[in-house]
């Protein structure tokens, strides 16, 4: 018994003392990220998620994605929608297909949670083939730089607005860490212009087979806007217990990063303290941000 009770003593000094070297660690970590200046954390920062296809912004305190992302190479299919859930992702998304020059085109709208992030998308895509009457069994590729859109969204969450967007692009993003949200709770005015209006009118006809009113469109030269609250689109069906359990892990995982991270307030802060607390976790980021800069050297020497 004596011994017990010296084991539990010793016990009780370990934990006091871990206490307190993780106070001073966090202490430290948090004078360094306050003299750090913004634009060694947007580079460290940049630097990081560059490898993913993102960029930060500082002014709106959101990643967006890049056109030179990786993504691009990719393409999409239905299928990336159909198995999102299994990566954490829950959204509304609204397919709209279009033919136009003799090609088929699709013009995708998302919004809801990422993981970690509140967010919302606009993709443009292409396929020389005819899709016919089962447009969505096609496989896209991306749009080339001549195809490119001007777009712009705004991402409301409850009325408040969470991102605002606007450039020429072919997958135009905004997305805000730690933000939760439901998808119901999302609204976007997207605002989209066309190359001609012949193009206008096919994609505005597309619109209103999907099941969007007339009234709820408004067109202005080559350009369409409306509204995407709620989808026409069903999109994917999962379990009702699946998807609330991805949600459930999305909205855990938000406030922890919150709580962690509470002594501060934007998201480049944040991510530095995170940095700051966990170094290795950026130095894995940049072992990995290194690798695609290797390949292009040696597609460039070949």
């Amino acid at each position: 018994m004596k011994y017990l009770y010296i084991a539990a003593g010793i016990l009780a000094v370990l934990l006091i003392l871990l206490a307190i070297w993780a106070f001073a660690w966090r202490s430290r970590a948090r004078r360094k990220v306050r003299r750090r200046c913004d634009e060694e954390k947007c580079r460290d920062l940049n630097r990081a998620v560059g490898t993913f296809g993102f960029q930060y912004d500082i002014c709106q305190d959101i990643f967006y994605s890049t056109k030179d992302a990786w993504q691009r190479e990719m393409g999409y299919g239905k299928i990336y929608d159909d198995h999102a859930i299994s990566m954490g992702m829950v959204f509304d998304c609204e397919p709209i297909y279009f033919s136009y020059n003799q090609k088929s085109y699709l013009l995708e709208l998302w919004k809801g949670q990422y993981g970690m992030s509140t967010g919302a998308e606009i993709g443009f895509y292409v396929s020389d083939e005819a899709g016919g009457e089962h447009p969505e069994r096609l496989f896209y590729r991306c749009a080339s730089d001549e195809e490119m859109l001007q777009m712009r969204f705004v991402l409301r969450k409850k009325g408040r607005i969470l991102v605002m967007r606007e450039e020429r692009h072919w997958w135009l993003t905004g997305f805000v860490l730690g933000e939760f949200a439901k998808k119901e709770e999302l609204g976007m005015e997207v605002s989209i212009t066309f190359r001609d209006c012949q193009m206008r009118n096919a994609f505005y006809e597309a619109l209103l087979r999907a099941g969007y009113k007339k009234e709820n469109i408004c067109v202005n030269g080559s350009r369409v806007r409306f509204s995407f609250t709620k989808p026409c689109y069903a999109g994917p069906k999962h379990w009702r217990l699946r998807v609330w359990w991805v949600q459930w892990k999305n909205k855990r995982n938000c406030r922890r990063y919150r709580r962690v991270t509470g002594c501060f307030v934007r998201t480049i802060d944040r991510v530095d303290y995170l940095g700051m607390c966990f170094p290795g976790l950026y130095r894995l980021l940049g072992r990995l941000s290194r690798i695609p800069r290797k390949k292009k050297c040696r597609r460039r020497r070949a």
